[in-house]
């Protein structure tokens, strides 16, 4: 075996960007702060908003995560896994190391663990999503051009095949997905190599695509559903003037018993939900989970690219040296915080304004909110590892941040982690502290980050890595990593 194809080996230590991990630990707090509310609530009330009889500090906790949490860290969480995939690809390429290869390992056994976390312990995962996007994201940036169309085509194909009544929408984002990476991808060159081809994507390019990627479906849901609530107030007024026994009056009959039957079907999903995550046994709320977990196939399609785009733009910043080497790039962070952010606060804010409990009965109207929410999560989520990059900038603010540096390089234990303690504190074959009070949930997750800080901080001074990302490096480069360190540091 000659040097240049040589095993590919676990990062050392002191390869690590310190930033990534202070950003991971940052990221980790908020994912937190969103998912307790569904720890209390039904999982299927996902989308409803924020719920119905809120005041006083509740009220308060709720609208401010709903403002500034939500949508904004599961984006964070996906920009920088793709600036994980481009740390390991750089790491290959300067190396002249087999890379497909054991990416393809870290990718399945990151699989396992979402498919076990999904349906073991809690049905909100994301990790499952994560691999199959990472999947794409090695056809977009490596593969033919063929392939990748043959990519985009079976989707299309199976979102229409799960439900041809509403899988056109996803087909149709599908579609204008592979045209524009086919248009960015146009005359880019893909090498033929042993090891590592070169990218397909590259520099403002990749930027480009990942943009294009994630602002795609979300601002076709906000054209979708303004059309769709301007048609519906026309029709309303149709249907008023309307004398009885009319096509228009018999049409609204027809769609207000579409609703009705649409909010009656949910609110049976949520009844029997609640009841096995309150009163049900581990056995029947895994058999649930399980069902709910492999049920929506359509929305994760939706999400693949999604998390490709936000992969693309991970990858971006890692490749662009921002992250490497923050103070030669002080402006484009200011930019990020300071012009970024706010645009995507302003659209995050019109969502609310719109419908802050948004009832997906009425399409129209859910559409457009979730549309606006998601359009201004990703220029948030930009905004957030901005400010963090910007504070790094001063000692004060680097040795308190510090703090989150064991935090995130345990991501994905600490990720599980808060899965297992909320499954544990919250349902009822638990502790069985369902439906906590909002600004409460809020305590909980500030009290378990702080255990967590700490746990991190003396897990990794006897140890090298992470209980389960020791599993993920051994699956990742077929050998058990060293896992204790020969000195306490």
């Amino acid at each position: 075996m000659t040097e240049t194809q040589t095993e590919f080996v676990p990062v050392a230590q002191e390869q690590r960007i310190h930033a990534l991990d202070i950003v991971r630990g940052f990221a980790l707090l908020g994912i937190a702060l969103m998912n307790v509310e569904f720890f209390n609530r039904p999982l299927a009330a996902l989308d409803d908003g924020l719920p119905t009889g809120l005041t006083g500090m509740d009220a308060w906790a709720g609208w401010l995560i709903h403002v500034f949490v939500r949508a904004k860290f599961f984006t964070m969480f996906s920009i920088l896994f793709g600036m994980g995939f481009a740390v390991m690809l750089a790491r290959a390429q300067a190396a002249g190391r087999e890379f497909t290869g054991a990416y393809l390992r870290r990718t399945l056994a990151l699989a396992l663990f979402g498919l076990a976390h999904g349906v073991l312990i809690w049905a909100g995962d994301i990790l499952l999503s994560y691999a199959g996007a990472a999947l794409l994201l090695l056809i977009v940036l490596f593969a033919r051009g063929w392939a990748m169309w043959l990519a985009f085509a079976l989707m299309v194909v199976v979102s229409f095949a799960i439900d041809p009544g509403n899988g056109g929408f996803t087909a149709m984002i599908l579609l204008l997905d592979g045209v524009v990476l086919a248009l960015l991808r146009r005359g880019q060159r893909i090498e033929d190599a042993p090891t590592v081809a070169s990218q397909s994507l590259r520099g403002r390019r990749l930027l480009g695509a990942g943009l294009a990627l994630y602002l795609i479906p979300s601002l076709m849901m906000v054209a979708a559903g303004g059309m769709m609530t301007v048609a519906a107030g026309a029709h309303q007024d149709e249907s008023v003037a309307a004398e009885s026994g009319k096509p228009a009056a018999q049409q609204a009959d027809t769609q207000k018993q579409a609703v009705a039957k649409a909010r009656a079907e949910r609110a049976a999903h949520r009844a029997e939900e609640t009841r096995v995550m309150t009163r049900g046994s581990y056995a029947e709320a895994v058999a649930f989970r399980a069902k709910q977990f492999t049920g929506d196939y359509l929305k994760a399609l939706f999400f693949l690219t999604v998390a490709l785009g936000l992969f693309l733009i991970g990858a971006w910043l890692l490749q662009s040296g921002a992250m490497r080497d923050p103070a030669a790039h002080l402006p484009l962070f200011r930019r990020m915080a300071f012009v970024v952010l706010p645009l995507g606060l302003m659209a995050t804010l019109a969502g609310a304004a719109i419908a802050v409990r948004p009832d997906p009965a009425k399409q129209g109207e859910w559409l457009l909110s979730m549309g606006l929410m998601f359009t201004g999560g990703m220029p948030m989520s930009l905004g957030y590892i901005a400010l963090v990059m910007l504070a790094l900038q001063r000692d004060a603010w680097r040795r308190l941040l510090g703090w989150l540096a064991p935090m995130g390089q345990m991501a994905l234990t600490n990720y599980i982690g808060q899965s297992v303690l909320g499954t544990l504190f919250f349902y009822g074959y638990g502790l069985g502290h369902w439906a906590l009070p909002r600004a409460q949930q809020v305590v909980y997750v500030l009290v378990v980050f702080a255990l967590q800080l700490v746990f991190s901080k003396l897990w990794l001074l006897r140890f090298r890595y992470g209980p389960l990302e020791w599993l993920w490096r051994a699956a990742t480069y077929r050998q058990w990593p060293l896992l204790r360190r020969s000195t306490v540091r």
